[in-house]
């Protein structure tokens, strides 16, 4: 389930391509497809695994110009749905968090 500190990645096994006015994702491991609009081609190209939910909300909202809030919902939701799809994953963590015993 993805939340505001989960870190979106794309899973490997999946293959991305601009289609005319759509953004297409082809899934290896079931052979699905899946289509993105611009704002989801977007969020796609954000989920590298180094941002966190939290991080692709502040940025979507800088770059179109749109409320905070009302994102949120809607990111999460895509992302839930593409983690659904096996498209995406919650990347591992390996940096301790800040204030745990581990930091530095």
């Amino acid at each position: 389930m993805m939340n505001l500190q989960s870190f979106p990645q794309h899973k490997d096994q999946v293959i991305a391509q601009k289609a005319s006015s759509d953004f297409l994702l082809f899934s290896m491991d079931d052979g699905n497809y899946y289509s993105l609009n611009d704002v989801g081609c977007r969020i796609w190209q954000l989920c590298d695994g180094t941002r966190s939910v939290a991080e692709l909300i502040d940025t979507l909202a800088a770059e179109y110009d749109a409320p905070k809030e009302e994102l949120a919902e809607d990111v999460i939701e895509l992302l839930e749905k593409l983690q659904q799809g096996k498209l995406i994953l919650e990347a591992a963590r390996t940096e301790p968090l800040p204030g745990s015993p581990l930091a530095h």
